[in-house]
């Protein structure tokens, strides 16, 4: 930033509202503050071309507005600009911009980085303007105190106007501008919350309690906060599981049943009734040995399919873990569970 650029408003770091121009002498400053900010950025170099001419275009069409009297349409397009190439210049005009809106936090922030970038410089009369026009601002400052109940909630957070509160702004008043706030507080298995809150102009500072949030039942993370195993959605999702394993099983149970009758009537031709010779003994033995495994897993589907049930029924209610053990057995299978 070429401190020529900065000297062209030296003389206008004064608080509008104290130092009144003719129309005609402000409207030639603003032409060579556009031109020496021209001239600060063709020397940039992180900024693309067009991105250079775009932020001096606008910083010239805000200071015309502003000349109308039309702040509150200048302060976007300074905004912008600041935004396209990050200029001393334009911050400043965009400090200026938003005193006179009544966004006294945004201005004094603006005066204060201003001030801080010139003192790098060295230019000490550039900073005490700067930072006179920002004691000035001070004053009229207003700030808002987030306190938040229940803070030790676990994953909780809190947001202002959709920017996150860390908990080190908990309970502190903190600048903002006046106006109209909104807080949002959020946590797992909560139910969301939000309010408005507004903040008068004139140095007032306002406060806003964050109430401890309540359970959300329909939430899958609703009694899982408390420890392992927990209840509510997450009992359900293992009932799903288990009783979605249990019909494969049973799936799996009726294709080897079939299979063993087939596999036995393979053994008729070599049967007479109960008697059978070699041949026909090795099929119906293996008819046999398929329809014990189809039993066994059959029964051990069915009873998944009982136990996913249970869990389902019980996981609104319960507040303990639930374990459940499935083992085949002779004949079926032995579900044992406690819940």
């Amino acid at each position: 930033m070429s401190s020529d650029t900065f000297d062209t408003f030296a003389d206008t770091m004064t608080p509008p509202q104290t130092k009144s121009r003719p129309k005609r002498g402000r409207a030639a400053r603003l032409c060579a503050i556009g031109i020496g900010l021209a001239a600060a950025i063709a020397g940039g170099r992180a900024a693309r071309a067009e991105d250079k001419a775009g932020a001096v275009a606008l910083f010239r069409e805000a200071g015309a507005l502003v000349d109308a009297g039309q702040a509150p349409r200048a302060c976007p397009k300074y905004e912008e600009s600041l935004r396209l190439y990050d200029s001393v210049n334009t911050r400043y005009f965009l400090a200026d911009c938003y005193e006179r809106i009544g966004k006294m936090a945004s201005a004094w922030a603006h005066f204060l980085e201003v001030a801080a970038r010139v003192h790098a410089s060295g230019d000490r009369v550039k900073e005490a303007k700067a930072r006179e026009r920002a004691a000035a601002v001070q004053p009229k400052v207003s700030r808002l105190s987030v306190v938040v109940e229940a803070a030790s909630t676990p994953g909780l957070e809190v947001k202002r106007d959709g920017t996150p509160v860390g908990p080190g702004q908990w309970g502190v008043p903190m600048p903002v501008d006046a106006g109209i706030h909104v807080i949002q507080a959020s946590a797992p298995g909560k139910r969301a919350w939000t309010a408005q809150v507004e903040v008068k102009p004139g140095g007032v500072t306002s406060t806003l309690v964050v109430r401890a949030l309540e359970d959300d039942p329909a939430s899958s993370d609703a009694g899982d906060a408390g420890g392992a195993g927990g209840a509510g959605g997450g009992r359900r999702t293992i009932a799903l599981v288990t009783a979605g394993a249990g019909v494969v099983a049973v799936g799996v149970g009726a294709g080897l049943g079939f299979a063993a009758k087939s596999r036995f009537d393979e053994s008729r031709p070599f049967c007479n009734g109960d008697r059978c010779d070699r041949r026909g003994m090795d099929i119906r033995g293996s008819a046999v040995a398929r329809a014990n495994v189809a039993t066994v897993v059959f029964g051990v589907g069915l009873a998944a399919i009982a136990g996913g049930g249970v869990l389902w029924l019980t996981a609104k209610s319960s507040t303990q873990g639930a374990s459940l053990a499935i083992s085949p057995a002779v004949g079926g299978a032995l579900v044992q569970g406690s819940f």
